[in-house]
């Protein structure tokens, strides 16, 4: 009876399953994309900090030690640059307050936290803070995630009726007070606008630095 030696490894390497071959190589590629599209946002986050919000693509294929053209092979265009751009901070940003909601013992802290790492990480950068709060569908998504947070954060504290118009218009104060403040002569320090915003959503607007904040009610 004739025997069959099993084959060795050598003699299989030819029957590689084609389809498993295509799909590691596509993997591959995706990932590279991906964080090629991620090398270039950070170099454009860069940019925009130093130079402002108006820096041009070739600009940034300079600083990325590219070309142009290859640039376009990642965004079609600038504006979808910018779009990939705000996404990224304002995610980071949203993933920032929500960790400072969980940090907070009680709702006011967790408002406090959330105001104060707003300030602080909006301030870190005028430039970029104009950049990504441009109107646009991911700005307005990301204010929607702030109230969200807030009436979250505040849950019990306020009839149910009142709470989500509540979060809305701490949201727009919060915004609203610090662009003016970042396009005044800052006589206030980050400190004092920072408290002041405070102040104003959980207790009423104060007359002085000397007030102090309250608590807020939930039968106002």
């Amino acid at each position: 009876m004739t025997r069959y030696a099993e084959p060795r490894v050598s003699d299989t390497v030819g029957f590689v399953n084609p389809t498993t071959s295509t799909d590691r190589r596509t993997t591959r590629w995706a990932d590279h994309r991906e964080q090629r599209r991620a090398e270039l946002i950070h170099v454009a986050r860069r940019l925009i900090h130093t130079d402002g919000p108006d820096v041009t693509m070739a600009a940034i294929a300079a600083a990325s030690g590219t070309s142009k053209s290859i640039v376009y092979r990642y965004f079609q265009d600038k504006d979808e640059l910018k779009q990939a751009l705000g996404e990224s901070i304002l995610s980071r940003m949203r993933d920032r307050l929500e960790a400072g909601v969980r940090a907070g013992s009680t709702p006011e802290e967790s408002i406090c936290t959330m105001v104060r790492m707003y300030v602080d990480a909006a301030a870190s950068s005028v430039n970029v803070y104009h950049f990504v709060t441009q109107p646009s569908e991911g700005l307005s998504q990301f204010l929607d995630d702030c109230a969200r947070l807030v009436a979250e954060s505040m849950a019990g504290r306020l009839p149910a009726d009142r709470l989500d118009a509540w979060s809305a218009g701490v949201i727009g104060f919060v915004n609203a007070a610090f662009r003016s403040w970042m396009d005044s002569d800052r006589t206030m320090s980050r400190e004092q606008i920072t408290d002041f915003i405070l102040t104003s959503i959980l207790s009423g607007v104060p007359h002085d630095d000397n007030d102090s904040p309250g608590t807020l009610r939930g039968d106002l």
